[in-house]
């Protein structure tokens, strides 16, 4: 699902690639269908998650989440039964360190990214401050099925208006007929389709922890080093799950 949540507040200021926690109380009804809950919880309990904000800070009338819904689990069950003009708990707070900040402004970009782990690249993307001179952006999404494709239309529009911009969709369960990528994220690095030069490339993993493990150990032996605060590195991690 994609949640539209304006806060009371208005839109406070945030960086690309932060996020911001979501909550709703135990007596909220959950969706028609859902699955009996791993651990149900009382009435008047919240249940909180964070969640990848998808909008550009220059968005201000609401912030845009990409959410995949879990029928046993115990929010998601419940913001997918809300109707427009509910009221849910959003954090004043919005934080998190998977930014752009201590990217060169002459570096590309290459964002890795599973199911709805594409959430903090659509935020990026869709600010202008981005698109710095000269620099090439690569978007990459893995799916399961086709149809997951989530924003596709949005980034095949930014890949024929911008030669700067590649998009890479794959899926790894796709049908016989799909005409399209078949595999996992992976594949892309193995194959060579995705050249990286660890000078000139910065590269976000976001998504599926069994990927970001497996390219984080194949990227740091190809000579990227890991990002922390501490020591700025050339590829960043945010294990969404």
């Amino acid at each position: 699902m994609i949640l539209h949540v304006k806060p009371d507040g208005g839109v406070p200021s945030f960086i690309p690639g932060q996020y911001v926690a979501l909550g709703l109380m135990g007596a909220a009804p959950r969706y028609v269908g859902a699955g009996e809950e791993v651990e149900p919880l009382a009435e008047d309990k919240i249940i909180k998650r964070a969640y990848s904000i998808g909008t550009s800070p220059e968005q201000r009338d609401y912030f845009e989440f990409y959410i995949a819904v879990v029928p046993t689990g115990s929010l998601t069950s419940r913001l997918a039964a809300i109707k427009e003009g509910d009221r849910l708990f959003c954090q004043p707070k919005v934080t998190g360190t998977f930014t752009l900040d201590s990217v060169p402004a002459d570096h590309n970009l290459v964002l890795v990214s599973t199911g709805t782990g594409i959430a903090p690249f659509m935020s990026m993307i869709r600010t202008p401050s981005t698109w710095t001179h000269g620099r090439k952006i690569t978007v990459v999404h893995g799916v399961r099925h086709p149809e997951d494709f989530a924003y596709s239309e949005e980034l095949q529009s930014f890949e024929a208006n911008n030669s700067s911009f590649q998009y890479l969709p794959i899926a790894s369960r796709a049908a016989e007929s799909w005409e399209g990528r078949k595999g996992r994220v992976q594949r892309l690095f193995e194959s060579g389709e995705i050249n990286l030069n660890p000078l000139l490339d910065h590269v976000f993993l976001c998504g599926n922890p069994a990927m970001i493990e497996e390219l984080e150990v194949s990227l740091t032996t190809f000579g990227f080093s890991l990002h922390s605060k501490k020591l700025p590195g050339n590829l960043h991690l945010e294990k969404y799950w």
